[in-house]
């Protein structure tokens, strides 16, 4: 369906050809509606729509199984549960979105990711943490990188 190469965050996984015809007539769409004002939630939008066109299925959005920690998406793909970080920036300029997702944040996911398959009785299940970057401003399709594998720090 896709392949993946090394990245400097985890493993970039390129969606094949399939999905990527439907995230162009999602961009196609897009420009039917009006342009979003709120820039994460737009990119949330487009990080579940590569996810679901790469054969995901999105099992919630913004969980927050604790008071401190949120989990943008959680997907399932092939029986694992995916914990998916998103990130948005309107250009690379300053940066590669994953430049904001220190060791702290990453540390927080993990947690909530742990509280989350405790109140959904999954703590047996296959799991791991993916981030999507998004790059680009509402109105028109961004640039999506699926970085899968995040890096986390260990505890």
């Amino acid at each position: 369906m896709g392949g993946a190469g090394e990245d400097d965050f985890g493993q970039r996984f390129r969606p094949g050809p399939v999905a990527r015809a439907r995230l162009v007539l999602w961009g196609l769409a897009e420009r039917l509606l009006p342009p979003s004002r709120d820039a994460g939630a737009w990119g949330e939008r487009w990080a579940a729509r590569l996810l679901r066109a790469c054969g995901c299925a999105i099992l919630e959005r913004n969980a927050r199984p604790t008071r401190r920690g949120e989990i943008d998406l959680v997907a399932r793909r092939r029986g694992v549960v995916l914990f998916v970080e998103v990130k948005t920036r309107g250009d690379e300029r300053l940066g590669r979105p994953l430049d904001a997702v220190d060791a702290r944040k990453r540390g927080r996911l993990r947690k909530a990711a742990a509280h989350w398959l405790a109140q959904h009785r999954l703590q047996e299940a296959p799991h791991r943490f993916d981030a999507v970057e998004v790059v680009g401003a509402p109105g028109r399709r961004p640039a999506l990188r699926w970085v899968q594998r995040l890096r986390m720090p260990r505890g």
